[in-house]
């Protein structure tokens, strides 16, 4: 499949899976096997991806989660003078705290034998995510003083 026709049939599963939930996608991006996606105004992200045959779809309330961080996984060589990343991850930590991190996989190494792309595009969806998140904290304080 073209990657334009891969890009398309990546977005509208977005879009599906956004409408589903009453949001509607305002910022999204795609790369290879991946898309994702924001709904700014509801404090929703979408993640769609799919390796071969197994698909991956997320969705997530932006409102319940505390940070976001970049994740990633990597081994030296036997001189240790090289470094190889094995996994890329962004790591969503919920604001209540008996709750798991939720891990969105962007790269692996048993999938890809490329990660400099991915780790661009992770390190930017961090800082959009991280961004809102601090926003709503600042609009929700704001709204608690006024009160």
């Amino acid at each position: 499949m073209s990657r334009k026709k891969q890009e398309k049939q990546f977005l509208q599963t977005l879009f599906n899976s956004a409408e589903k939930q009453n949001c509607k996608i305002t910022q999204h991006e795609f790369c290879g096997d991946f898309i994702i996606g924001l709904d700014e105004t509801a404090n929703a992200l979408f993640f769609y991806k799919k390796k071969n045959e197994e698909e991956t779809k997320i969705h997530i309330h932006l409102s319940d989660i505390q940070n976001c961080k970049m994740m990633t996984t990597c081994r030296s060589n036997e001189n240790n003078n090289l470094k190889f990343t094995d996994k890329v991850e962004l790591s969503l930590m919920p604001i209540t705290k008996n709750k798991p991190n939720i891990l969105l996989e962007f790269y692996n190494t048993q999938d890809s034998f490329q990660a400099g792309p991915d780790l661009l595009l992770v390190g930017k969806w961090e800082r959009i995510i991280n961004e809102l998140l601090k926003y709503r904290k600042t609009t929700s304080l704001e709204t608690s003083l006024k009160l």
